[in-house]
């Protein structure tokens, strides 16, 4: 296995070694990302693996139809967790947050589950919004039966077979997932009190191995089904032992998230980015070890590549145009490993000769090589992952000058002045949530109603309003004085003092824009999660899958778990005995 996340790395990258946020939060860019080493899945799963987690299932009863419960116990360090799952048959298979009913509800909870405290979950937790939280609970979510694969695997399997992989197309799972809630939603837990020590005490990891261990018992429901069917029904073994993920769909509710809290859209670009400044900042010989591995991770990139759908991923490049596209840089990788020239050139900066080749092909590209280049830094898994908690209060600095402040603006939101707000392109949409199913929406300004409720995601005019005021004040008023007769800019003032020097904290486009593409952003913030095979459904959401190959709780029990499951192929017939 990869090097574990206690291993200290030597150094992080200084910032003049990134990648400059013009490149990075450009959304075209964005629009590339793909899950790396360092996405939250893959983090957690490393975690339980480095520090011996135990998980048993300890409750399963479930019915012909796939109804009743099941209980896992996380053993995780010094403390105990039951994962509490509730199965049903709603047949109201609707994503959407306005629903009432899913076929699975479950609930992440401390401590163990009796009989007695099971009851009491099972009358709260299947009502998720309308429901109430016990102390104790950290997560709620809900999951649907896929109405495409559900039944065909459990009918094959029943019949003493495995399921054809063509049939999944790039989606291989049987759930999809709808939501995590978790932080003082419906009551739950806040993560105030965690401490570093704490299992859970980087972001997300609680919700990831909610997912974990909802995939599982994905696998176990299905597989119960064809038992009640057939009490000889196979079980998913071979390549289909792990291959089946996790579906999920997500809108345009991902997108005001990121621009509300910059600081962790901050954090999560750095996640990305400091791995892979280390790695591109490295010098690398022809015979080192790492370069047979990257050429082994593009060997099987195309293979995965080449497997995706050619129509259902526009505005994205379908999976084998982009192996045409990066299978010449492959080549000069190849002829580098065995000259020591690229592209012409004598360089031991490989890995930085081979990123920037890859940025000039396209934003794809150029993702793809980075996730590749990223499963290099296992050093640095420990470095990175302890940034992620953040500040997110925004302390006004009133004795700032209005002069210091504009120059502020000119410096770290220099992307601003791309935009010309008196074109009516700029002010094509407002975003808003839905009265009737309280999603977000986007609407076309003078034609929707609405923008007397919109969302404030409208960064870039109103830095460029303030940087304007500021202009037309006296430069050395003070910003407590200059707030006093503008107060409407208190909100953006403190954003650009706090926010403005970090890296990555901003998104550089204009959200109400007509060429803004809400996919780049979501696809983004899914990357960091784990989640692949990105298919979008229009210009405001995709589907995706989590954790497709990756390890199950079995492997984590027998330690055979392995976190080299990237870029995982279909099950072919002869591999499923």
């Amino acid at each position: 296995m990869s090097a574990s996340i206690s291993e200290p790395a030597l150094r992080l990258p200084s910032p003049s070694e990134l990648r400059p946020a013009r490149e990075v939060m450009d959304p075209a860019d964005m629009g590339g990302a793909r899950a790396t080493r360092h996405s939250f899945i893959r983090t957690m799963i490393r975690r339980a693996t480095a520090r011996g987690w135990k998980i048993k299932r300890t409750h399963f009863d479930i019915d012909a139809d796939g109804c009743g419960d099941a209980v896992y116990r996380i053993r995780a360090e010094s403390m105990t967790f039951s994962f509490v799952i509730f199965s049903q048959k709603t047949g109201e298979h609707t994503d959407r947050v306005i629903a009432k009913a899913w076929d699975i509800t479950a609930a992440l909870v401390e401590g163990t589950v009796d009989e007695e405290r099971l009851a009491r979950l099972r009358t709260q937790v299947p009502l998720q919004e309308r429901g109430r939280a016990e102390p104790g609970s950290i997560i709620w979510t809900r999951a649907n039966r896929s109405e495409r694969f559900f039944e065909y695997v459990a009918d094959r399997l029943a019949h003493g077979e495995q399921p054809d992989s063509a049939k999944f197309g790039g989606s291989p799972y049987v759930i999809r997932s709808t939501a995590f809630y978790s932080n003082g939603k419906c009551g739950l837990a806040d993560y105030e009190h965690l401490t570093d020590a704490h299992p859970f005490s980087a972001p997300y990891r609680a919700h990831m191995l909610s997912a974990w261990l909802l995939r599982e018992f994905s696998y176990n429901l299905v597989e119960a089904c064809a038992r009640h069917r057939n009490p000889d029904a196979a079980t998913l073994t071979g390549g289909w032992r792990h291959y089946l993920g996790m579906g999920n769909a997500t809108g345009l509710g991902m997108v005001p998230y990121a621009i509300n809290h910059p600081e962790v859209l901050n954090a999560w670009a750095e996640l990305r980015e400091l791995p892979l400044a280390e790695v591109t900042g490295r010098s690398t010989e022809t015979t080192d070890p790492e370069v047979v591995r990257v050429l082994e991770l593009f060997d099987r990139a195309m293979d995965y590549l080449e497997e995706q759908d050619l129509d259902v991923s526009q505005p994205f490049l379908p999976g084998p145009e982009l192996a045409d596209r990066v299978r010449p840089l492959l080549e000069d990788l190849r002829r580098w490993s065995s000259t020591g020239s690229f592209r012409g050139t004598e360089t031991n900066r490989i890995w930085k000769a081979l990123h920037a080749a890859a940025a000039a092909s396209g934003p794809e590209e150029r993702g793809l090589v980075a996730t590749i280049l990223t499963e290099l830094t296992g050093d640095l898994d420990a470095e990175v992952e302890a940034r992620l908690r953040c500040d997110e209060s925004r302390p006004l600095a009133p004795g700032m000058s209005c002069a210091e402040l504009a120059h502020l603006i000119d410096t770290d939101y220099e992307w601003v002045a791309d935009h010309d707000f008196a074109d009516p392109a700029q002010n094509r949409y407002f975003w808003f949530s839905s009265a009737d199913n309280e999603e977000p929406r986007r609407g076309v300004h003078g034609r929707d109603p609405g923008e007397n409720v919109q969302h404030g995601v409208d960064i870039a005019r109103a830095v460029a309003e303030l940087r304007r005021d500021l202009l037309a004040a006296d430069a050395g008023t003070s910003v407590a004085e200059f707030l006093l007769s503008h107060p409407w800019h208190r909100q953006f003032t403190a954003r650009v003092q706090n926010i403005g020097p970090l890296a990555y904290g901003e998104v550089h486009d204009n959200l109400r824009g007509a060429e803004f593409l809400p996919l780049n952003v979501q696809r983004y913030q899914l990357s960091v999660y784990g989640m692949e095979n990105y298919t979008p459904q229009s210009t405001d959401w995709l589907r995706v899958t989590l954790l497709s190959g990756g390890p199950r709780i079995a492997d984590l029990k027998d330690g055979s778990i392995t976190d080299d499951w990237l870029f995982t192929q279909r099950p072919t017939p002869e591999a499923t005995a």
